[in-house]
């Protein structure tokens, strides 16, 4: 049984913000619109707004439970809000808090209790942490640089702490003890986990699981494909979370279980009901209740209700992408199947742009929304009685109620941007932001001029360049307004080569090895040597060094030869020959790292940790190979069984320095393709790295790949022209769900160019 819409909650008037469930029956809700709101079921698939929660004078942030005490013995519900004030309320009497603690001085956006309703522990934008025990402030957490977005306790009394800084951190009695690194972007959610692990998420699109007792990340959990908000755990153990891609997922055993999608962009909290029913709330200010249990499903015409709210979604064009809707596919195109669960595709039926979603389970494609400002598809929206191309929200701080913003995209943004604020009292230091906020969400679109296009706006205005058109004059600048004049591509020609690292580590754990093996050990002039290289560039190795390196990498035990191969990685930049003794350099490197054994579709198995590592290091030698005329002429020579061995390799692959390695080898080929191959050979990797691209969510993967279209396309139309096919799609998603602002902007480039 899949999770099913149950019931909805409506009463709030802004953003649901934060939740929290009271066994099965009892829903708390905090909002935007400054209050909090209590919800107790009335049937199997309602509930009823009992109460609310008064006394906040700006935005909810968050809210917990506390546990009862003797004190209070029906225990406490817990609010923090931007007003910068903790409130405590006893369920017996909610005309007023029942007590207010204030410290903090900034908004207050995390809360968590400990089991025996004594300990409170608060975060807030004010980078710290607070423990408050029976009411008074007792330790102040300080350490984190950026915003303490959430808080955990945990069943020993220690307490986790997630920030901005992308970092987690473990306190006890007021001291920190541990540091949990891995997150490449903010942390917005932790949650704990049985077994003494926890889970966390991230700005990052990721969900970690970690390990108490250590600070090793156990698992990383991929499928969202945008901010990851909040996060809950159902009595059974399985993993709920919710962000900015319209998506509460399901996680059970580190494996994506379900998707559900909901008729709103932002889900901003979910919860865990202590009947395994699942809430959310999200942006449009909705409480939203999903149940595995049909005696609690809604009503067959809430259901589909709620079905055609989730088709008829208006998905935005700054979320799924502009494009020329005379290009797009037909409904035909949804006979064929999907390449891999959650893919998005675009369809054009009849005037209408349509975004479908790929349900792997279900071997079917489900309609998810309507692509709106797309070709052909231009709304005027309405803003005192006169008629906008936008109307935007415009949140100019946290605390103040969101703006209306009208703009027409004839309009210079920053004249748009200079009326907005002088209407609104705002002092004009905010200028560039709003008007950058302008450029960022109509890509620069103008009336009566060609259309931009999607993926680079190339009628976007860009202050401080020459002007090439007469226009209103830029309040800010004193300029004219600039719209950039074709779509000029450039794309990378230099290889990729990577010579930096922890040499002195690696040196040191090369002496520690050498000192255990039994055979082939390097010499103490040759560890010497070694130790007295400038690794500030390509070193320059001695040739007898350079041998015994590789004669160790292939004669030690393969768990104690990564040292080795890390420092025959740096060496492989430099031009020495890449021949020992009668074995070529490729040949000795893919057999001491499994290079042709371990990698491609048709190895069987999947890979150890150890043999990953290995690979790694092999995998980046060859790409630095690149670095000399030698080294690239050497790597050419043996591209075919290389590229043999690259195929499919990013299935087995699940360390992400790998799968980095394995697209910058990709990228490295495909600009040697250009210099000393034909259209053929480029067209042979330029279809493999289709299928890496499209498959996987590691950044700097996505990164190299996208750029190795650019790159064999701008040198080769037959590359070109297959580009379209094989990969146009994945770009297009690419351009505003890469894992990166510098993939998006990369992806933007390529598909401009693509379409010229």
């Amino acid at each position: 049984m899949t999770f099913k819409l149950s019931a909805e909650l409506h009463g709030h008037t802004s953003d649901v913000r934060g939740l929290v469930a009271q066994g099965g029956d009892i829903l708390v809700s905090v909002s935007r619109d400054k209050t909090g709101r209590i919800w107790k079921r009335a049937s199997p698939n309602d509930f009823n707004k009992d109460s609310a929660l008064l006394g906040h004078t700006d935005f909810v942030s968050t809210v917990t439970a506390i546990p009862p005490t003797p004190e209070y013995p029906s225990g406490l519900v817990a609010t923090g809000s931007a007003d910068k004030s903790i409130c405590l309320w006893d369920p017996t009497d909610l005309s007023q808090p029942a007590t207010k603690l204030d410290g903090h001085t900034d908004n207050v956006c995390a809360l968590d209790a400990s089991a025996d309703g004594r300990v409170l522990v608060s975060g807030s934008w004010d980078k710290t942490a607070k423990v408050w025990v029976d009411g008074a402030c007792k330790h102040t957490l300080r350490g984190h640089q950026h915003a303490v977005w959430c808080v955990l306790v945990m069943e020993n009394g220690e307490m986790l702490t997630g920030s901005a800084d992308r970092l987690i951190r473990r306190w006890e009695g007021g001291q920190l003890k541990a540091t949990y690194e891995g997150h490449t972007d903010c942390v917005r959610a932790l949650a704990l986990l049985p077994g003494g692990r926890f889970a966390s998420a991230a700005n990052d699109g990721s969900v970690r699981v970690w390990s108490l007792g250590s600070t090793q990340c156990l698992a990383e959990l991929t499928g969202h494909t945008s901010y990851v908000y909040a996060l809950s755990v159902l009595p059974d153990g399985a993993i709920v979370s919710g962000g900015e891609d319209r998506s509460v997922r399901v996680w059970r055993d580190n494996e994506l279980a379900q998707t559900i999608l909901v008729p709103s962009m932002s889900v901003w909290a979910v919860a865990a009901l202590g009947n395994g029913d699942i809430a959310c709330g999200t942006n449009d200010g909705i409480v939203r209740v999903f149940s595995e249990d049909r005696a609690r499903l809604a009503a067959p015409d809430a259901l589909a209700t709620f079905a055609q709210a989730n088709a008829s979604f208006a998905v935005a064009k700054n979320t799924m992408g502009d494009i020329d809707a005379s290009k797009l596919p037909g409904p035909e195109r949804l006979d064929q199947p999907g390449t891999k669960d959650q893919q998005v595709i675009m369809v054009k039926n009849g005037q209408i742009v349509e975004a479908y979603q790929w349900d792997q389970q279900a071997q079917g494609w489900s309609k998810v929304g309507e692509v709106v400002d797309a070709v052909g598809q231009t709304r005027k929206q309405e803003y005192e009685g006169k008629e906008y191309d936008y109307v935007f929200d415009v949140d100019i701080q946290e605390g103040a109620p969101p703006l209306k913003l009208p703009y027409n995209v004839a309009e210079n943004p920053y004249t748009a941007a200079q009326k907005f604020l002088e209407r609104n009292g705002i002092n004009l230091d905010h200028l560039d932001t709003v008007a950058n906020f302008i450029i960022k969400n109509t890509d620069g679109v103008q009336l009566g001029a060609p259309a931009g296009d999607p993926f680079t706006g190339g009628s976007r205005y860009v202050p401080g360049q020459a002007s090439a058109q007469a226009g209103v004059p830029d309040p800010f600048t004193g300029g004219s307004r600039y719209v950039p004049q074709g779509a000029a591509y450039d794309p990378p020609s230099e290889y990729v080569v990577n010579v930096q690292g922890n040499t002195a580590g690696i040196i040191k754990k090369l002496a520690e090895f050498n000192a255990t093996v039994d055979v082939h050990r390097l010499s103490d002039d040759q560890m010497q040597a070694l130790q007295k290289l400038d690794f500030s560039g390509p070193p320059q190795v001695a040739e007898d060094v350079y041998s015994a390196l590789l004669v160790s990498a292939l004669g030690w035990p393969k768990d104690k030869r990564f040292p080795c191969l890390d420092l025959l990685r740096f060496v492989a930049a430099t031009p020495l020959p890449y021949r020992v003794g009668n074995r070529p350099f490729v040949e000795s490197m893919a057999e001491a790292t499994g290079f042709f054994d371990l990698l491609g579709s048709e190895s069987p198995g999947g890979l150890t940790k150890s043999e990953e590592v290995n690979l790694m290091m092999g995998t980046r030698a060859f790409a630095n190979a690149f670095a000399t005329t030698q080294g690239a002429d050497h790597l050419w020579q043996s591209r075919k069984k290389v590229l043999k061995a690259l195929d499919g390799s990013w299935i087995k692959a699940t360390n992400p320095n790998l799968l980095t390695a394995l697209s910058t080898l990709y990228l490295n080929l495909a600009i040697a393709a250009t210099k000393k191959g034909d259209d053929d050979e480029g067209l042979n990797i330029l279809s493999a790295a289709s299928r890496f691209l499209s498959c996987t969510s590691n950044a700097d993967s996505q990164l190299r790949l996208v750029n190795l279209f650019g790159v064999l396309s701008h040198k080769f139309q037959l590359c070109k022209d297959s580009a379209r096919v094989l990969g146009d799609e994945t770009i297009v998603i690419l351009g505003f769900q890469g894992k990166s602002d510098a993939v998006r902007r990369a992806a933007k480039d390529v598909g401009t160019f693509l379409t010229s």
